[in-house]
């Protein structure tokens, strides 16, 4: 009996270990060339610039991707690390989150005035406070992609 749980034990831990290998593999240069053109890569150089843009096409030796609506052509070689940048922001999402803590902190802040006329600040903290979590929620949202390392120089 303890063999036999041995020996799973052993078969899961190689399993596992080939997973990983099987992983590393899928990234390199031909994960680069698999990517389809107008998705959204991050090029990271070894001089320590970086560019996003859409992906064009990816040779052996050249990384073509269009960035500005001008045509950006980078050698292989200055190529320290490239990002896929996969999906859609969901500025939708956190905008309304945004808005949800906006509203919240200005009727806060509204109630929070003693004055004889307090009933008026609550509706315009609340009114203020939406709008502004809004647009910062959604200006949040739009820099909230999963990005995937798919290339990284040897």
């Amino acid at each position: 009996m303890k063999s036999r749980i041995l020996s799973l034990l052993i078969a899961g831990a190689v399993i596992v270990a080939q997973c990983g290998v099987a992983l590393a593999q899928g990234r390199g240069w031909p994960a680069v060339q698999a990517v389809p053109a107008d998705d959204r890569l991050i090029v990271k150089q070894k001089d320590g610039k970086t560019i996003e843009g859409k992906m064009i096409e990816a040779s052996e030796t050249n990384l073509t991707v269009s960035r500005d609506k001008k045509v950006v052509n980078i050698s292989r070689d200055n190529i320290a690390r490239i990002e896929h940048s996969i999906g859609k922001a969901n500025k939708g999402k956190w905008a309304a989150i945004g808005a949800a803590v906006g509203a919240g902190g200005g009727a806060a802040i509204g109630q929070s005035k003693v004055e004889p006329n307090a009933e008026l600040w609550l509706p315009v903290g609340l009114i203020f406070g939406t709008g502004i979590g809004a647009g910062v929620g959604a200006l949040f949202g739009a820099t909230r992609r999963k990005r995937e390392v798919i290339y990284t120089a040897p």
